[in-house]
């Protein structure tokens, strides 16, 4: 396709999948009370440019260099770009009416690109978008299409799918999905503190639980959990599971982010959605392994995944 412009901002989405830098499990109902978003149940919650929404659990993240990446299962399976999508943010933007928000939109589609519809005014999730569809020469005397999904975050954003029609079509359930979800990511807590909650240094990395159970019939499950609390605030928890019988096999995952605190008997966690809750905390070591010091969060032992003191 001749996208000069629109491949080097996807060239990170055609490559393949990348690391998550997000996430939260999706419950299917609003973000939080009153809000207009729409959760994608099964999928992962991802922030950028001050937005959080979510992905289908079939879409991975990567974000590269500013720009974030969303590879949908399957993509490009031929090894040629057919489709590329991601979400752009240029801090320059304060507003998507103008001039401005027009001239990125005609960098984006790039030379040649020419305009069907747009600015049409769009709701997505709790915040007001502009949609624009572009259509552009490609491979073989076909035609591609560029679609643009501006909203407001920090400054102006855009979810952008660029492709063939006929593989952009086959996405619009998902792309209508993800753009129901957005909401405004809430702002990052305060990492320091004193006296109270705070966040304690002693706690900071990756803590790990992994439980397996083996059935009689030959099957089982096996549960992999782990957070990992940064010195910056911020948490990331992870969980998966892995369940066999002799019919066959069941996998599935969730995530969660947001920022965290402590005192000397509890954490509390607020989600990157909104949501608050506190766990009790114990601080003990392995009962076996007794250079290994656990966190224990409402009775789940989690045992450090890096070379620490015992408490």
């Amino acid at each position: 396709m001749r996208l000069a412009i629109a491949l080097s901002l996807f060239a990170v989405a055609a490559a393949g999948c990348g690391k998550d830098d997000g996430g939260s499990s999706s419950s299917g109902s609003s973000a939080s009370s009153g809000s207009n978003a729409r959760r994608i149940s099964g999928g992962s919650e991802q922030r950028f440019g001050g937005v959080a929404f979510d992905i289908p659990s079939n879409w991975k993240p990567q974000l590269n260099q500013g720009k974030l990446g969303l590879v949908p299962e399957g993509a490009n399976a031929s090894g040629v770009l057919e489709e590329a999508y991601g979400v752009v943010t240029d801090p320059t933007i304060k507003s998507i009416d103008g001039p401005d928000a027009d001239r990125i939109v005609q960098e984006i589609s790039g030379a040649g690109a020419t305009k069907q519809s747009g600015p049409d005014s769009r709701k997505f999730g709790d915040l007001d978008g502009r949609v624009w569809i572009y259509t552009m020469p490609a491979q073989n005397g076909k035609t591609a299409e560029v679609r643009l999904y501006a909203f407001m975050g920090d400054s102006a954003c855009a979810f952008v799918a660029l492709g063939l029609p006929e593989f952009i079509s086959k996405r619009d359930k998902d792309i209508e999905a993800i753009l129901g979800s957005m909401s405004k990511a809430a702002p990052a807590a305060a990492a320091t503190g004193s006296g109270g909650s705070s966040v304690r240094q002693e706690l900071c990395g990756k803590w790990i639980w992994i439980s397996t159970f083996a059935a009689n019939n030959g099957g089982g499950r096996q549960t992999d959990t782990w957070i990992i609390l940064d010195v910056s605030g911020r948490y990331k928890w992870h969980y998966e599971h892995v369940s066999t019988n002799p019919n066959g096999a069941a996998w599935g995952s969730e995530d969660e982010t947001g920022t965290w605190s402590a005192t000397d008997t509890t954490i509390s966690f607020k989600t990157d959605r909104g949501g608050a809750y506190t766990q009790q905390l114990v601080k003990r070591n392995h009962p076996k392994n007794t250079g290994d010091p656990m966190i224990v969060l409402d009775g789940k032992p989690y045992v450090t995944a890096t070379n620490r003191k015992p408490w």
